[in-house]
């Protein structure tokens, strides 16, 4: 009985190590190839080619402020990990423009939710043509509760920003990272 139960867990236990290794070949069979990996020339590397990415100061409609610093931040993050380039072959401009929209009326007329909808326009230009190789826009929607302190409002709203700055952030940086994917694997 002891073995019989070694063996079902033996089993098991094979099965799982050997289910990584069958998604990998149904994955490659299909044409996939992660992003952030080599290309087949083996010689360029995705992460290579986007930290050759300045980033340039942020504005919401003109004027620096703290979103558009984390924004930045976020972005350097995942664009340059191991720090700025001095030499760039690519500038990022960005600008952002935040919406809010009060809903959920109670009946004193007082407003229950906040929407806080973030949308940031970025352009990646190639240094040396001064050409815009890249126009997108990336968008987030994020919705808090609103309570009867300032206080806690001014903290869920803080909150809400900085989510909504790293969920467009990540969009960013997913397509210029599909862009080059696209035309640096050619």
């Amino acid at each position: 009985m002891k073995h019989i139960f070694c063996l079902k867990y033996f089993k098991t236990l094979m099965m799982l190590l050997m289910l990584p290794l069958i998604l990998a070949l149904i994955l490659s069979g299909c044409g996939f190839k992660p992003m952030y990996g080599q290309f087949s020339d083996g010689k360029t590397d995705l992460r290579d080619v986007m930290a050759n990415i300045s980033v340039a100061n942020i504005t919401e409609e003109g004027r620096p402020s703290r979103i558009g610093q984390v924004i930045r931040n976020n972005l350097l993050d995942r664009l340059t990990p191991f720090g700025e380039t001095k030499s760039a072959d690519f500038i990022l401009n960005v600008t952002f423009l935040i919406e809010e929209h009060g809903y959920g009326i109670r009946q004193d007329e007082s407003v229950t939710l906040q929407n806080l909808k973030l949308v940031a326009a970025f352009q990646l230009e190639d240094v040396v043509t001064s050409k815009v190789v890249l126009d997108s826009a990336a968008r987030g929607l994020v919705t808090y509760d609103l309570a009867l302190s300032d206080y806690s409002n001014m903290i869920a709203r803080n909150a809400a920003l900085k989510r909504l700055a790293e969920e467009v952030s990540n969009q960013m940086a997913t397509r210029i990272g599909a862009y080059f994917s696209k035309t640096t694997a050619k």
